[in-house]
Formats: structure tokens, C-alpha cells, sequence
């Protein structure tokens, strides 16, 4: 008899706890659907790149280009980076970190799920007593709340299955893609990868009640089944998690510390990547583990300091919070990973941004470029001659091919460009001449070269060795290709061109033109706009990369936008059920003469609440994140990003947490305030 009605009674306590189930279906659904979204990208992304040699350069053998070969002037063996690893390793970082990125939605449905089972089977605790009194035996009564989960496993995971083509399409159709450097026009779908992940998450949902239940089975039934009104305060203690656990945090910062040095001496990046994200995300699930002592050992002390609303309120939330803190653990864990990523995730990107546009504004942003391309050998005498006399011209000779870019300059007049530029510049030019070489600072470590060493560079005609004076990005030509190439070159002096003849253009085959004035050569009607010849105004190029930045890291603001609803659903949830346990305290406050509107105030400052210690905690935790990030991206990619935190990003952080937790305790507020007195009061 009983086996028969497992699954009446699984489907009636989906039915009756529907907001709940809603939300841990969802919570799987988004979670698995941002996963396969990212991997469908990812794998599209891939395809597409390695059909193009600009973006896959290890379909480029054996390019026709000049020879380099690096000699240190102590004798030592220099170590020279391979260019099509190098060329890729920026992009596969970021691959990487946009599929951990992923797990951060994942994480946080699982914590709905896992926040879902715990209060429903605590709150069934006396019907579970009911059903072992009638004779059901501890396998049948865990049988009905596995048969649940299992349904919302499965539910969520066929949603996700069915979420992911859409999103993926809408996501490819706004041009998201896991590197930033292509357009994906078509889509195929990785279906294994994807139906595993789904499996993983339903998967998901059995652990969430697993937990509970086996705490739950072995309650005393005769204890469970006695009156109780209001939970006492062995049941409060009972359930909050002790204070022990709060040295697991600073063991692993600790840990991260004395460790990481070791890692970026005797890793290649990628795998110090691999091994930080590693530490970064134990960091995140010792944390976790660590909310509840959090919450309760501040949650009293902010809940008074703020005073905030009406006063009897104010003082049942303080207490609620004082004895009941755990409870809020869940959707604060939520609301602190979301924001805190986000911080992180805007520390970078300033970073990557202002690298771009402090470096631009010396290198790039006074001046114009003017190539010739296929159809002619150098940009014509008669187009430079119509440059007035006072603007500043430099000429250069072509770029010999990827990997080994050089270009020929004429290096008295790159002397008064980088005069005007900044002392550094001028420095690193200021020797110049025949037998010498300049380096960008992408190339000099590509080579493993500092000023004072040499580089053996073989010609068609001659090999040459010549002497490394300088360090410098001064000269950089835009081209068409990745931002870390296009910043890998060298210069040599116009009378060392004969070493670039047949790779490269003769000298004259592009200008850098020193003009910051009206675009006059760039107009529609201006002779400069031909077919055969490249233009490109250096403050719009530096407008270019900053979007492009920007382009990189969309798909993260996606990742972080579904998080955002899921620990928005998930306060919802935590709120939702709090009433429903509460339901017979709420009555007892309201037969008090306490009104609905102080109900609803209740519910509302529990939000608020939720939304300032997790925003403050997401604060605490995204400025290191922000730290380390870019303490890794200094390690793998060589650009000059230093770490800054505008205030600005501190107050929209804590600011957008309580928004959202505000706006997810609307309808938790309205439905706690709807109860029914008479009926949450009447005893079974």
C-alpha cells in the first residue's frame, strides 16, 4: 500500500511547496543552460578560428620571413618563446576562465537546490514522524523525497537541454564569442558534452536532499510527534554549524600565499593559470563554508547599527537574525559570489582598458598612419607632398611577416617623434642607427633579450648581428591581426633595410604622421582615400581596442547576468519558505495586533539585510579576486596592468546587491502578509 502511494505523495509535495520546486528546477535549468551555452560557444569558436591563419597560426608553416636568433652578451643560451604558443596563449586562458566562469551559475543553482531539500524536509520533519508511526519504514520515507528531487532533477536538467539552443543563437547573434576576435554565422552543438552536464545537474538535485534526509531518518519520533508551537532553542542550536570551521579561510590564504611563487617559476602559463583558478576556487567554497559564522557574528551587530525602519520590526528582524543567521546563509552565499565576480570581473576590465589607453596615448593617439597595400610598393610621393611643411612625417618600410615582424624606420626623424612622446622613448631611440635594433617590450621578452644583447638577423641577401639599444613601443604601425602581434616588432635604421628586402616594402611603403588636427587626409573627398592605401587615425584605432576590450569580456557579463537571476531567485526561495515555516509565528504576531504592513516590512528588511552583508562580503572578497586576477594576467600576457578600485565601483556593488535582494523580497513579503491567522494558528 505504501510503496504505491511513493509516488502520489512525491508529486503532492511538489504541488504544495510549488514556489520552491519552480525555484530548484530553475536553479538546475540555468545553471546546466550556462554551462552547455559557454561550451557551444567555445566549440564553435574554435572551429571557426582554426579555419583562419590570423587567428590559428599554426596553419602558417614555415613562413617566408627574415631569420632571428637571439645572443646574450654573457654567452648564456637565451629562451625564445615559441610564437604560435605564445600567439594562442592569451586567447586560451581566457577560454579557460570563461568555462570556470560558467561553473560560478552552476554553484549558485546548486544552492537553491541544496537550500530548497534542506528546509522541505526539515519543515516535514512531523509528517516523516506520522508516516514511520503508520508503519512506513526509513527506505519507503526516503523513497518519496528522492523520487522528488529526482523529478526536479530531471525537469531542470530537460530545460537546460532546451534553453541551450536559443541562448546559444541569441548569444552568437550578438556577436559573443569565448575569444572576442570572431563572428560565429552558423552553430553546431557538442549534444554529448551538453546531455552530460544535463545528466550532472539532475545529478545535483539527489545530492541536495541526500543531506537532509539522513539527518531527518534519524529523528525520535515520539520527541518529533510531541506539541510545539514555536521551535525552541535546542532546535535553533542544533541546526547552526560550528565555529571551527572559520580557520579554513585563512589556511587557504595562507596556502595560496607561500604557494604561488613556486607556481609561476616552474609553470608554463597555462597550467599556472590552471593551478590559480584551482586555489581561487577552494578559496570560494571555504568561504562559503564560513558564511554562516559570518552572518551571525555580524548580522546582529549591522541590524542595530543601521537602524533602518520602524522600530518593533527593526528589533524582531535583530533578533531573528541573532537567532536564525544559518538561514540566511544560502542566499547570501549567492548574492556575495555573483557580486564579488562581478567587482573582480570590472577590476580587470578598467585594467585592461587603461593599458590600452595609457599606452595609446604616447604611442598611437597624436598621430595618423597612412600603408600602402597590395596595389602599390610605397605610399606616392606626390599624396606626401601635399602634408604641410610644420606636421611631422616618419617613414617606415613594410613588416616583414609574422613571426619575425620588422621594419625599417628613418631613424632621425623617429628621434623627434619620440622626443615629442615622453624622455623613455626618446631614450630607447636616441641610438638608433646602422648595426642597431630597437625592441618592443613584446618582442624583447618573446626573445629573452635586454639592451646590451644582440640578435643575428638573416636577410636574403646578407646576415647581419645587431645590437639591441632600446626597449621601446615607440613606432608601433597598426596592422590587421591580435593585439599581442600587432605589439611584437622591431626597428632597424633605414641604411639596414637591404636585411627586410624581399619580406618587406621599400622605405616609404608606410608614415606615421605627427597631426592632431582636422582629419583633412581622411575625409571622403580626400586623395588619401584610395583603394590601395591603408589610413588609420590613431585615436579612433585606440577607440577600437578599448571596444574590443570590451567585446572579449562580454560573455562574462552574461555568465554573471544569469547568475545574477539565479541568487535573485534564490533570496525569493529563502524568503518564500521562511514564511511557510514561520506561518504560525506570523499568525501569533498578527492575533498581537501587528499589521500587514509591519508583516510585510519583516520580509522586507530580512531582504535588505540579505543584500547589504552579502554586498559588503562581495566586496571584501572581489577586491582580492580583482588582485589576483590581474597578479596572473601581469604573469601570462606581459601588459603593464596595475590594480586600481575606483570608490565608485565599491558603492555600485553593495548598491546593486540590495537592489536585488530588494526587488527578490517583494513577492515574498506580499505572500507572508496574505496568511491566514486562523488558520496558520490551528494545530495540525
Amino acid at each position: 500500500m505504501l510503496k504505491r502511494l511513493i509516488p502520489r505523495l512525491a508529486l503532492r509535495n511538489l504541488r504544495s511547496d510549488w514556489f520552491g520546486t519552480l525555484a530548484a528546477v530553475l536553479g538546475v535549468a540555468i545553471g546546466t543552460a550556462t554551462v552547455s551555452v559557454v561550451l557551444t560557444l567555445d566549440v564553435n569558436t574554435r572551429a571557426q578560428e582554426s579555419r583562419r591563419w590570423e587567428t590559428n597560426p599554426t596553419m602558417v608553416e614555415a613562413p617566408s620571413t627574415v631569420g632571428i636568433d637571439p645572443i646574450k652578451r654573457d654567452a648564456q643560451p637565451a629562451v625564445v618563446q615559441d610564437a604560435k604558443e605564445e600567439t594562442h596563449e592569451d586567447y586560451q586562458v581566457m577560454r579557460s576562465a570563461i568555462r570556470l566562469g560558467s561553473l560560478s551559475a552552476f554553484l549558485v543553482g546548486a544552492l537553491i537546490v541544496f537550500f530548497t531539500f534542506r528546509v522541505v524536509v526539515e519543515q516535514r520533519r512531523r509528517e516523516i514522524a506520522l508516516l514511520r508511526s503508520l508503519g512506513a519504514t526509513p527506505r519507503q520515507v526516503a523513497g518519496i523525497f528522492l523520487l522528488s528531487a529526482m523529478l526536479v532533477g530531471i525537469m531542470g536538467a530537460a530545460l537546460g537541454v532546451f534553453f541551450t539552443p536559443p541562448l546559444s543563437a541569441a548569444a552568437a547573434m550578438a556577436g559573443i564569442t569565448t575569444t572576442g576576435r570572431s563572428h560565429l554565422y552558423w552553430l553546431f552543438f557538442p549534444w554529448k558534452k551538453i546531455f552530460i552536464v544535463a545528466i550532472v545537474g539532475a545529478f545535483t538535485a539527489v545530492l541536495g536532499v541526500a543531506s537532509p534526509l539522513r539527518e531527518v531518518l534519524r529523528l525520535d519520533v515520539a520527541k518529533t510527534l510531541r506539541p510545539q508551537f514555536i521551535e525552541g532553542k535546542e532546535g535553533a542550536a542544533r541546526r547552526r554549524p560550528r565555529g571551527l570551521t572559520i580557520i579554513a579561510f585563512p589556511m587557504m590564504v595562507l596556502m595560496y600565499v607561500l604557494i604561488r611563487p613556486f607556481f609561476v617559476e616552474v609553470l608554463p602559463s597555462l597550467a599556472f593559470f590552471v593551478a590559480e583558478s584551482g586555489l581561487v576556487i577552494a578559496g570560494f567554497l571555504s568561504l562559503l563554508v564560513l558564511v554562516p559564522e559570518v552572518v551571525g557574528a555580524v548580522g546582529g551587530v549591522v541590524a542595530r547599527v543601521a537602524r533602518v525602519g520602524p522600530a518593533a520590526e527593526r528589533l524582531l528582524t535583530v533578533r531573528r537574525i541573532e537567532r536564525a543567521s544559518h538561514e540566511f546563509s544560502w542566499a547570501v552565499s549567492g548574492i556575495m559570489l555573483v557580486f564579488a565576480l562581478l567587482l573582480g570581473l570590472h577590476i580587470v576590465t578598467r585594467s585592461l582598458k587603461s593599458e590600452v589607453v595609457e599606452w595609446g596615448a604616447d604611442i598611437i593617439r597624436p598621430n595618423t598612419y597612412v600603408v600602402a597595400m597590395k596595389g602599390l610598393p610605397r605610399v606616392p610621393d606626390s599624396l606626401i607632398g601635399t602634408i604641410p611643411q610644420d606636421v611631422l612625417t616618419v617613414q617606415f618600410s613594410g613588416r616583414t611577416p609574422w613571426p619575425n615582424t620588422l621594419m625599417a624606420v628613418q631613424a632621425d626623424q623617429l628621434r623627434v617623434m619620440a622626443k615629442l612622446t615622453n624622455p623613455a622613448a626618446y631614450d630607447a631611440v636616441k641610438e638608433l642607427g646602422p648595426g642597431k635594433i630597437v625592441l618592443s617590450h613584446l618582442m624583447a621578452r618573446r626573445y629573452g633579450v635586454q639592451p646590451g644583447d644582440a640578435l643575428k638577423v638573416t636577410g636574403l641577401t646578407r646576415t647581419a648581428t645587431l645590437t639591441v639599444v632600446g626597449i621601446s613601443d615607440i613606432g608601433y604601425m597598426p596592422v590587421v591581426g591580435t593585439y599581442r602581434n600587432s605589439k611584437t616588432f622591431g626597428l632597424v635604421d633605414a641604411a639596414d633595410y637591404d636585411l627586410l628586402e624581399g619580406y618587406a616594402k621599400p622605405m616609404g611603403g608606410a608614415y606615421a604622421i605627427r597631426l592632431t588636427g582636422p582629419d583633412w587626409f581622411a575625409g571622403p573627398g580626400s586623395r588619401f582615400n584610395q583603394r590601395d592605401l591603408y589610413v588609420e587615425v590613431g585615436r579612433y584605432f585606440e577607440q577600437y581596442r578599448v571596444r574590443e576590450t570590451d567585446s572579449d569580456f562580454r560573455i562574462f557579463d552574461v555568465i554573471l547576468l544569469l547568475t545574477g537571476i539565479l541568487a535573485g531567485l534564490g533570496i525569493a526561495n529563502n524568503l518564500v519558505l521562511s514564511a511557510h515555516v514561520r506561518r504560525r509565528e506570523i499568525a501569533l504576531l498578527r492575533v498581537l495586533g501587528m499589521k500587514t504592513k509591519q508583516v510585510r516590512n519583516l520580509f522586507l528588511m530580512e531582504g535588505v539585510f540579505i543584500g547589504a552583508v552579502g554586498g559588503v562580503m562581495a566586496v571584501v572578497l572581489g577586491i582580492p579576486l580583482g588582485f589576483l586576477s590581474l597578479g596572473a594576467l601581469t604573469v601570462i600576457s606581459a601588459f603593464e596592468v596595475h590594480f586600481a578600485l575606483p570608490p565608485h565601483y565599491v558603492v555600485a556593488t553593495i548598491l546593486g546587491a540590495l537592489v536585488i535582494s530588494l526587488a527578490s523580497a517583494l513577492y515574498p513579503a506580499l505572500r507572508a502578509s496574505g496568511l491566514s491567522s486562523a488558520e496558520s494558528v490551528h494545530y495540525e
